[in-house]
């Protein structure tokens, strides 16, 4: 099977705090402008999996996504998938002709243990260290509030990133997506951060989470490393509905560039 679904690509983090979203800021460091944040990428490309395999990938399968060129507010993105004979969906995200992401998608996650981190409080933005490798040391446990999952916040959602509402019951379900962008927040709340980028991200999806539901957002850093002179942070991280696991997975971010770095 070949699935292949083109959208207009929508920055829907001009406003945020991250100045990588800001078309001035982006311009900087050599991009054409403002980055449509990674994780409506990966939404983009789990429309796929979901339009395929339905509540069933929603609520036990997993997908995988890698970063790799931006896709700009504007751009025609359009994403390929394919089916394989062990059932594995590959999947690639392009736009100007560039291969801007990849992934794949499994129906049913491999079997394995998932750790919960513990709960932790989230501090106030004024007290937030600059982040660092002092800062997000490996073991680290990242505090995060609360917070409430509403049909009206879902559909918002799944108009920025031109999803199809059917697919989640007009946003009474939230989208794998809608969950990742907190391993996003849980960074941002924890550390104050400069221009940075999302790199990847790897999930693993266990239920569904419900409008009215509380979502819980938790966190650990798995790795705090360098390379080719970006400082690089992973996250292990869940998020819980109502107390049930609905996501897990590791998250990547390039929390420093080297063009912050070389001044």
């Amino acid at each position: 099977m070949n699935f292949v679904r083109t959208i207009t690509a929508y920055n829907s983090a001009t406003t945020s705090e991250n100045k990588i979203h800001d078309d001035a800021t982006a311009t900087k460091f050599g991009f054409s402008g403002g980055l449509v944040p990674g994780v409506d990428d990966f939404a983009y490309m789990a429309h796929a999996p979901v339009k395929l395999w339905g509540r069933e990938w929603l609520s036990q399968g997993a997908m995988r996504a890698r970063f790799l060129k931006p896709v700009y507010d504007g751009d025609e993105a359009t994403l390929n998938a394919g089916l394989g004979e062990t059932g594995k969906l590959t999947l690639s995200l392009s736009s100007r002709n560039i291969v801007c992401a990849e992934g794949e998608a499994r129906r049913e996650a491999a079997a394995g243990e998932v750790v919960i981190p513990p709960a932790a409080q989230q501090p106030a933005p004024e007290s937030r260290p600059p982040a660092s490798p002092a800062s997000l040391v490996p073991g680290q446990v990242l505090g995060y509030a609360p917070e409430p999952y509403t049909a009206e916040r879902g559909r918002e959602h799944l108009g920025w990133v031109s999803e199809d509402t059917t697919l989640y019951d007009d946003g009474a379900i939230a989208s794998p997506a809608y969950m990742l962008r907190r391993a996003n927040y849980i960074l941002a709340a924890n550390v104050r951060l400069g221009p940075w980028i999302h790199t990847e991200s790897d999930i693993r999806l266990h239920n569904l989470l419900h409008d009215g539901e509380t979502l819980e957002a938790r966190a650990r850093v798995a790795d705090n490393f360098e390379t080719k002179g970006h400082r690089i942070v992973s996250l292990d991280f869940a998020i819980l509905a109502s107390g049930r696991l609905a996501m897990s997975g590791r998250h990547w971010a390039i929390y420093e560039p080297r063009q912050v770095r070389g001044g």
